[in-house]
């Protein structure tokens, strides 16, 4: 492909969650005016399946352009472990085996289900890995394909929100979204440790307890005085502690911003 014409495409970034679909076309890494859209999801059981259904049906009503996907996906659906380092890493075969050990041995048989992947840390650092159902992320790539779409990248949407914010590089960051909240602290341009729950609709104060708990077995976090907050609930807070400074953005799928170039 052409400079010229890298320049030019087009990527759909789409953004899958249990009560929505939300997506914004964008050219050259930039979102183009007017084209986000939200797709509300009826789903109280916020289950994959329905979920994948309505991603089927916008597909389906918008098959004109064949143009390329990127899809992240919620962070309910995407289970997120730091795994110690481990010569098994080093051979595909071998690594898969170790992270389903452990997988397994935190979630249970049921990860043994899971497609399971890892960051590329420096050799003998710990590992962030994330683990999806295989049936999910088949469903969405053979979606794509069924509308003759390329899907360029499927991924958790803790990626694209570290991507997005890496360049101020803060050494934390709080990602939020309905019923779930993540905290991550960072050096070296990746994400180092991970505290992942379950959160309600006024997350303000738990926000704060849950990196009070984590900070507790962690005493490194001491030092970190301020927190990068990704809001995407869709449930803003009236007030935050002052250790979390909210970050502007515009929605899930704009937090893609290297989806164009993938």
């Amino acid at each position: 492909m052409s400079l010229i014409e890298r320049l030019t495409r087009a990527t759909l970034c789409l953004h899958l969650a249990p009560h929505g679909l939300d997506g914004v076309l964008r050219r050259a890494g930039r979102p183009v005016p007017d084209s986000a859209f939200h797709l509300p999801i009826a789903n109280p059981d916020a289950s994959w399946e329905v979920a994948l259904a309505a991603l089927r049906g916008w597909l389906e009503q918008h098959n004109a352009k064949k143009l390329p996907l990127a899809v992240s996906l919620a962070s309910r659906w995407c289970a997120m472990l730091m795994v110690p380092w481990s010569g098994a890493l080093l051979d595909r075969t071998s690594a898969q085996r170790f992270l389903h050990s452990q997988f397994a041995a935190v979630y249970g048989d049921g990860a043994r289900a899971w497609r399971l992947a890892a960051d590329d840390a420096p050799y003998g650092k710990p590992r962030l890995a994330c683990g999806i159902d295989a049936a999910l992320l088949q469903g969405v790539q053979d979606a794509a394909a069924a509308h003759g779409r390329r899907c360029l990248s499927l991924e958790p949407i803790v990626g694209p929100a570290w991507r997005s914010i890496a360049g101020g590089k803060p050494a934390a960051f709080a990602l939020v979204e309905a019923g779930r909240l993540l905290l991550a602290t960072t050096g070296g341009g990746r994400i180092t440790g991970l505290h992942s729950q379950s959160c309600g609709a006024a997350w303000g104060d738990e926000l704060d307890r849950a990196w009070r708990r984590w900070n507790l077995r962690a005493p490194q976090l001491d030092v970190i005085e301020y927190v990068a907050l990704l809001d995407l609930s869709g449930m803003p807070q009236d007030e935050l502690p002052a250790r979390f400074q909210s970050l502007p953005v515009a929605g899930a799928a704009h937090l893609m911003r290297e989806a164009a170039w993938a």
